[in-house]
């Protein structure tokens, strides 16, 4: 199939008024003007729509298997779509836990069928060492490490099993950072203070620098973590993300939101955020993720006892568009931090930018579309956001996977089971 995508095109050389023609899924020419008969024309031509590269999050929950009525992958991947990202990531917290070969085989059945965008899939740390096994590359992208539960308890030893497999295959390893020696009680339960995320990343940190794996700290929340990455940086391959609401959010607010801005790292103080926006300026923050995490709302009542986390696929981009036009950020970091360094941080050459021979994978951004974040309209099965009633310029109306049209103007337009796993690219 053929597909013609017409308008200003976001490229490495800067907008192009032009067009991009795609061919069984991969761009096969990028130019001014592109004349040939084509089996779909998608035209943003002569006003404020951009084609940018196909966005990626790097870290979300898709639930399934016995957690289906918080989420599933046909309701998250259409969320993603909906929010203009066309590759997600998937954590291995399920239930049952994706970190044994069979199970996830059995992950990559059920997104298979379900499935709107592309996905990936993290490999959590075994129960036991037989579970480790050659293979596991050809389905997961790298491991998820929970240091809290994985790293200073009991499983120790499997965790650094762990690293162990990953250097030798040079697997991704990417790490929720935080010592519960520097947990406190709080009106939202036990909650990590600045210090927990800082200690925590000097010891991953270390042992990176032993052992060799490549190291991707997630959803980075304090100022003080901040510093203690930055310290290791130049020692050890190291990338590092956050998230929409550490940046635009702060302790008191979330607190005032109650169990709906329950979220592990908790949300730190004003100064952090301010810091976190300059470093990510700065791009020493190299992505940001929306850490999408669904819960009905009976399990976001209670602030001590809620479940932590919230939908992120369907506010993350228009967040981060609303900074572009208040000026805060440029829309250069918009594809810096959502396309292209997460397509460098999975090893994906073939998406993250719009050239020939790439993926044709693109989000189509209205740049002033104006609304206010309603979860209630939420595709994810999760209705609940930090953000609710939150005032947005700048939208995503346009979701493309391999030459494909998933959300068109705000509507769902694929069937389920046209996402694909990206190991699978070639």
């Amino acid at each position: 199939m053929k597909l013609l995508v017409k308008g200003k095109i976001y490229t490495n050389k800067g907008l192009l008024d032009g067009s991009i023609l795609v061919q069984d899924g991969r761009i096969i020419r990028v130019a001014k003007n592109i004349r040939e008969p084509v089996d779909k024309l998608l035209d943003y031509s002569g006003g404020r729509r951009i084609v940018l590269p196909g966005l990626i999050d790097l870290h979300v929950h898709m639930r399934d298997f016995e957690l289906s009525y918080k989420e599933d992958f046909f309701t998250g991947t259409g969320a993603a779509a909906m929010g203009g990202f066309t590759v997600v990531a998937d954590m291995p917290n399920t239930r049952p836990r994706v970190n044994r070969p069979d199970v996830l085989k059995k992950r990559e059945k059920v997104a298979k069928e379900k499935a709107l965008v592309d996905y990936a899939f993290y490999y959590g740390v075994p129960d036991r060492e037989a579970d480790l096994v050659g293979g596991i590359e050809d389905l997961a992208m790298g491991f998820k490490i929970f240091m809290q539960h994985e790293f200073y308890t009991d499983k120790r030893r499997l965790t650094e099993k762990v690293l162990e497999f990953a250097s030798k295959r040079e697997m991704l390893v990417v790490v929720h950072a935080e010592n519960p020696k520097f947990f406190v009680e709080t009106e939202m339960g036990l909650s990590g203070l600045p210090q927990a995320e800082a200690s925590a990343i000097k010891d991953i940190a270390k042992l990176a620098l032993s052992y060799g794996f490549p190291l991707h700290v997630t959803h980075i929340s304090s100022a003080a973590g901040m510093r203690e990455l930055l310290r290791w940086r130049g020692r050890v391959g190291i990338t590092v993300d956050t998230c929409p609401y550490y940046l635009l959010l702060n302790a008191k607010e979330a607190l005032t939101k109650g169990a709906v801005a329950k979220v592990y790292p908790s949300i730190k103080s004003s100064k952090d955020a301010e810091i976190l926006l300059r470093r990510l300026k700065e791009g020493k923050i190299d992505a940001i993720v929306s850490d999408h995490a669904p819960h009905p709302p009976e399990e976001k009542s209670d602030p001590r006892s809620a479940s932590a986390g919230f939908p992120g696929l369907e506010t993350t981009l228009t967040l981060l568009l609303t900074l572009v036009n208040n000026g805060v950020l440029e829309l250069r970091d918009v594809v810096r931090i959502c396309a292209t360094n997460p397509a460098k941080i999975l090893k994906l050459n073939e998406i993250g930018s719009i050239d020939k021979g790439k993926i044709g994978n693109f989000t189509v951004v209205d740049l002033h579309r104006r609304a206010t974040i309603n979860p209630k309209a939420f595709v994810s099965r999760g209705k609940c956001s930090p953000f609710e009633g939150k005032k947005v310029e700048g939208m995503p109306v346009a979701t493309i996977v391999r030459g494909e049209p998933v959300m068109l103007d705000g509507e769902l337009v694929a069937t389920a089971g046209w996402g694909k796993n990206v190991k699978t690219y070639r």
